[in-house]
């Protein structure tokens, strides 16, 4: 091998080396780009603001994760097989009455306090007056389920709804099983609101 070709081969072997160099340069200022790009992970802990965390949905009874929201309560009632959501000021009670039939049962009413308003579920039925001959009638969608509604505005400004879920289940059907409600005299409006948040929790046991 004569002294030139090695001087060649050392000059390529340089030039290699000079290339192999720079490109690792590029790489490791591309690398160095992409980390700076990168979000930054917070170690700061986060905030448990047990107030927003159990905020309800607005203008609603019920929480985001689907149970009862802040000012509210569930009662559920395994043995007629239905459950609903009311405002914890309330009073729950179980009477035991003899419906138009004559058969015995039980009727739930949720009572707010110093307020004649009446909010009762009835699986077999247990109230009977006269109505009035001025209401209107529709479907609802009830407790996963369509039913039959009827409302009405009495003459003193007061609010009757007589709402039917066809379901048959435990002591319930269409023909008999009724909620019953009537606001007062004095809040027809903000009772109004009550009774709707209070149907849409409704739900029969399947």
């Amino acid at each position: 091998m004569n002294k030139n070709l090695k001087i060649i081969i050392i000059l390529v072997l340089i030039f290699f080396l000079i290339l192999a160099g720079y490109f690792a340069t590029l790489r490791a200022i591309s690398r160095r780009e992409s980390y700076k790009n990168l979000p930054t992970e917070n170690t700061q802990p986060k905030s448990t603001n047990k107030s927003e965390a159990s905020k309800p949905e607005t203008g609603s009874g019920f929480s985001a994760k689907g149970g009862p929201a802040l000012g509210w309560k569930l009662y559920k009632n395994t043995d007629f097989g239905f459950e609903i959501q009311y405002p914890d000021f309330w009073t729950v009670s179980e009477e035991d009455i003899v419906n138009v039939r004559g058969e015995n049962t039980k009727g739930f009413f949720f009572k707010k306090p110093n307020s004649d308003l009446r909010f009762a579920i009835l699986p077999r039925d247990g109230l009977s007056y006269g109505l009035p001959d001025n209401g209107t009638s529709s479907q609802v969608f009830i407790g996963g389920s369509f039913g039959a509604q009827s409302k009405w505005t009495l003459s003193d400004g007061r609010r009757l709804w007589l709402v039917h879920p066809q379901y048959g289940l435990f002591n319930w059907s269409q023909d008999i099983g009724r909620i019953d409600i009537l606001s007062s005299v004095t809040d027809p409006a903000g009772d109004t609101k009550i009774f709707e948040e209070m149907l849409n929790s409704f739900k029969l046991a399947r």
